[in-house]
């Protein structure tokens, strides 16, 4: 592929600066994250782990959180952009490249994820494994669950509008630019198709969130975004599509937390495995459809003024 906006660094070497900068980004948002714990909290430092638990800093894990996240995903990908390619920008995806057809069926997607997403969980629970590792993830979901009740303690609508921004909003930008931005883009360019790159980025995208029972989930939800990302060419409906689904659980954890007696599972909890097939057929149909739309080379664009003639970041339409 020709690009006239790289700066000729070989994709090895891309990918080489990118997960060095990562590496870089986790022990800077570290560094801060104690940093910010000692000031906000007044507690020292070798408490964190066991005070990490305790509603009673909330506040401060809350930013905590949007920091580290920002400093471990989205920096290391604008850097990568701003040392490998002239537009930065242009690179990650930043375009207005986007038509209504594509956003309506990009929220008929999310909607369906839920069902399938329900599905997948309880396909999960019904793969055999030995005592021992039913034992250690079940102990692993258990901590993770402690650490996420903090961050999902929504008892306010102050505080929900704050787990929107947090929780919602911010990971959907920092996620998305990290994952498909960043790492699947390079990928992508590298192997000149995107299959490998949304498999790979699928994976560790839903690795990260250290959770067997939940790791098909995340990664069909990883391999969904992988292809909304390639088919458009813009990181937008990315941020978009990832942004509702968070919102909509934090929202359901919001209405469950001030309703008593309401279940306050998760929205995908409460799907079984026949709704899942079919949420899946409608899915890779709602996609055909998708990759039609983003094919047409005459698109009506909801801001045809932001368009830029030269940027045609879905390289990929041309090719398969």
């Amino acid at each position: 592929m020709i690009d006239r906006n790289s700066r000729n660094f070989s994709y090895s070497s891309q990918l080489g600066i990118l997960l060095g900068l990562i590496g870089g980004g986790l022990i800077i948002g570290t560094l801060i994250s104690a940093v910010m714990w000692i000031v906000m909290t007044g507690r020292p430092l070798l408490s964190m782990a066991n005070d990490i638990t305790n509603l009673k800093y909330y506040i401060a894990l809350m930013w905590i959180q949007a920091v580290s996240t920002f400093f471990m995903f989205f920096l290391p990908v604008y850097f990568t952009a701003l040392i490998c390619y002239r537009n930065p920008a242009k690179f990650i995806g930043f375009n207005f490249r986007i038509n209504f057809k594509q956003l309506i069926i990009v929220l008929a997607i999310l909607v369906l994820t839920f069902p399938l997403s329900g599905a997948l969980a309880e396909l999960t629970k019904m793969i055999p494994i030995t005592k021992g590792m039913e034992v250690k993830f079940k102990a692993m979901e258990t901590s993770r669950e402690a650490q996420e009740a903090v961050l999902i303690n929504i008892n306010s609508f102050s505080r929900y509008i704050l787990s929107m921004i947090i929780i919602g909003l911010l990971p959907a930008i920092f996620e998305e630019v990290c994952f498909r931005g960043g790492l699947q883009n390079i990928l992508t360019r590298w192997f000149k198709g995107p299959w490998i790159a949304i498999i790979v980025t699928s994976i560790i995208f839903s690795a990260i969130h250290i959770s067997y029972y939940g790791f098909f989930v995340r990664f069909v939800l990883g391999v969904a975004l992988g292809l909304v990302y390639y088919y458009s060419g813009s990181i937008w409906l990315n941020i978009l599509f990832h942004f509702l689904y968070n919102g909509i659980q934090v929202t359901m954890l919001y209405v469950a937390t001030m309703s008593p007696g309401k279940n306050t599972k998760d929205i995908e909890d409460n799907f079984p495995l026949w709704m899942g097939a079919i949420a899946l057929v409608l899915i890779i149909y709602a996609f055909i459809k998708f990759r039609e739309i983003s094919l047409l080379k005459q698109q009506k664009y909801v801001f045809p003024e932001l368009e830029d003639p030269d940027d045609f970041h879905n390289w990929i339409t041309k090719e398969s």
